[in-house]
């Protein structure tokens, strides 16, 4: 039989002044006597249960908590970096701040010149190829029709006015229209000028490259200024902080450990 049960069973054979003074009134479980009838032997006990409401945490329409003196923002610190490497560590204090910054720099304009040499090369191929319609082009329809009469160059004009690069493409490596190429050795021009392609298409790759460079200096240092708030804001005890710092000198790698006390 629980406690409860046994607390119950006393209660039912008590008289109410012994009861009373068994339970007291503030209790969690306070009874209720009723008087009994005559010819009744024992009083009725009815137990009733009080609820007992409380309310956890601070009320609506209390004012946010004030953040602790020296305390940075590292969601903050993370965006700032993703969108311009280098700025959340400058919110944060870290010196690494001018690495990140210079090789956003770098990756910009790597990305910009590979750009510039692909379309320069890629228009250098296209005015060594020359029209189509012009007998006096590198690849030109009236050369390649003298070479085999009755052929039909509709397929070359279809693709030299809806898809240059296609055009260059078929023109560079079908045997079809090798002989459409000027020159006394039509192979060696046609690969003449599918060299000036291959040099536009690295020059495009390596444009690409650096721009998957760009974004991986974004979250490297995205992640690297969240490192850096969460060291500065880490506390070792009320009052008393712990600021780590790091930084790259000639010899390699240092890092600094500051305790900060405040009174």
């Amino acid at each position: 039989m629980s406690r409860g049960a046994l607390l119950a069973a006393a209660l039912l054979l008590a008289p109410p002044a012994l009861v009373r003074a068994a339970v007291p009134e503030h209790s969690a479980l306070a009874p209720v006597i009723v008087v009994p009838e005559p010819g009744v032997e024992k009083p009725e006990l009815i137990l009733a249960q009080r609820t007992i409401e409380r309310s956890w945490g601070p009320p609506e329409s209390a004012p946010p908590p004030v953040p602790e003196p020296g305390v940075l923002s590292e969601g903050a610190a993370f965006a700032m970096s993703g969108i311009m490497p280098g700025a959340g560590q400058a919110y944060v204090g870290e010196p690494s701040a001018i690495w990140f910054a210079l090789v956003e720099v770098a990756g910009w304009t790597s990305h910009y010149l590979f750009n510039r040499d692909a379309s320069r090369q890629s228009d250098h191929a296209a005015q060594f190829a020359g029209a189509p319609s012009d007998s006096t082009s590198g690849w030109s329809i009236a050369r390649w029709e003298s070479a085999a009469p009755g052929r039909d160059p509709s397929k070359v004009e279809a693709l030299y006015a809806g898809d240059r690069d296609a055009y260059y493409t078929v023109i560079a490596k079908d045997p079809t229209y090798l002989d459409g190429w000027a020159g006394p050795d039509p192979n060696t021009t046609r690969a003449d000028f599918q060299h000036l392609r291959d040099l536009s298409d690295a020059s495009s790759q390596r444009a690409r490259a650096a721009q998957s460079f760009i974004w991986i200096n974004h979250i490297v240092s995205a992640f690297d200024a969240l490192r850096a708030a969460r060291l500065h804001n880490l506390t070792i005890r009320r009052n008393l902080d712990l600021h780590l710092k790091s930084s790259w000198h000639g010899n390699g790698p240092t890092v600094v450990a500051t305790l900060e006390r405040r009174f």
